[in-house]
């Protein structure tokens, strides 16, 4: 079974290496006088970037999550102080090159241009750019975790009434057994009563066929009507 950790570790050095490539040719970009399609290209550079970084950002907060859920317990996960502190060296440097990378974003690019006054409005022009998008970054940095407590309160809820729904089914489930006890010890007492009743007008046909006792037949009839009123006040 693969370790979700080496996993995201290896995304993580993925995310870097190509971040290393878009900011090489951010640098490059930033440093030459753009045209209307290199603008572009910068700003198209720029944006992955800060997405890159937003990305490897949330890698790096799930990696140090489990490094803090194995260090309570590293032999329940099968590791070894020496291993959780390589992982925690990988995060301490995965963020620092982070950071790094963040302060590249947000230095004023110099800009080569022939007259002055031109080169200081580029500069400006490029400061105010990367303030922009220092901010931006933060701002999803920002809407990120909102997005991501939101979720977890919605896990909470559904979480709760999941457990809501356990507990009713646990107690319709109990009802229904004892709902199916009385019915098999009323099945019971119908089958007795149904044998007794087939008895007794057993005996009554008997009787009845015995024409020599009449009268015992009239009394024998009113006490098997009796007793079948008796049995129908009884289970009414």
């Amino acid at each position: 079974m693969s370790d979700p950790f080496v996993i995201v570790q290896e995304d993580v050095t993925s995310a870097f290496e190509q971040a290393k490539t878009l900011l090489a040719s951010w640098k490059h970009l930033s440093r030459k006088r753009r045209s209307a399609q290199d603008e572009n290209e910068y700003q198209f550079v720029t944006d992955e970037i800060y997405s890159t970084a937003t990305s490897i950002g949330t890698d790096l907060n799930e990696l140090q999550e489990t490094i803090d859920i194995a260090r309570a317990a590293p032999g329940d996960y099968g590791l070894t102080p020496a291993q959780i502190s390589e992982r925690q060296a990988f995060v301490a440097t995965g963020r620092k090159a982070l950071d790094e990378m963040r302060r590249t974003l947000g230095q004023p690019a110099a800009s080569s241009t022939r007259a002055g006054g031109a080169r200081g409005g580029a500069a400006g022009s490029q400061t105010a750019q990367s303030e922009h998008h220092a901010v931006e970054f933060g701002s999803h940095q920002g809407q990120q975790q909102m997005l991501m407590e939101q979720q977890d309160e919605h896990l909470d809820a559904m979480l709760d009434t999941v457990r809501n729904l356990h507990g009713m089914a646990g107690t319709i489930n109990t009802e229904l057994d004892d709902q199916a006890i009385l019915l098999d010890e009323m099945g019971e007492m119908v089958e007795n009563t149904q044998s007794k009743l087939s008895a007794a007008r057993n005996k009554v046909d008997k009787f009845l066929r015995d024409k020599s006792n009449r009268s015992v037949h009239i009394i024998l009839i009113l006490f098997v009507v009796i007793l079948v009123l008796i049995m129908l006040v009884i289970f009414t």
